[in-house]
């Protein structure tokens, strides 16, 4: 009698462990499916999002842009936005808050955003 207890867990352990793979293939086969066809984009989490502090600096109706911390050059322009897409297009600037004396901008994408637009 004990055999057939045993025999009878065996077979039951084999079933969960047989539904879990299939369970875990057909999530797999659907994801895939899913992706193949645009229904989800892949993300990658490893990109980490930083925001740079920046200042301008007005000479001769030139603007010049500089990392906060370390002084470093960026790049120049005449206007915000062209300085803003310049930062995006050398130096790959995403996210940005920049100080212009003591006005407060954000570079978001090659876009400038006054802080009341970033508040809202």
């Amino acid at each position: 009698m004990l055999e057939l207890i045993i025999v009878g867990f065996v077979f039951w352990i084999g079933y969960q462990v047989g539904m879990t793979i299939m369970a875990y293939r057909l999530r797999d086969l659907l994801l895939n499916d899913a992706i193949r066809r645009g229904l989800i984009k892949k993300i990658n989490l490893e990109e980490e999002l930083t925001v740079m502090q920046l200042f301008v600096e007005k000479n001769n109706n030139m603007l010049y842009l500089y990392e906060k911390d370390d002084n470093t050059f960026i790049c120049q322009g005449s206007t915000l936005e062209e300085l803003a897409t310049l930062a995006k297009k050398y130096e790959n600037i995403k996210y940005a808050t920049v100080m212009i004396g003591t006005e407060i901008y954000a570079f978001v994408d090659g876009i400038v955003k006054s802080e009341q637009e970033v508040i809202k």
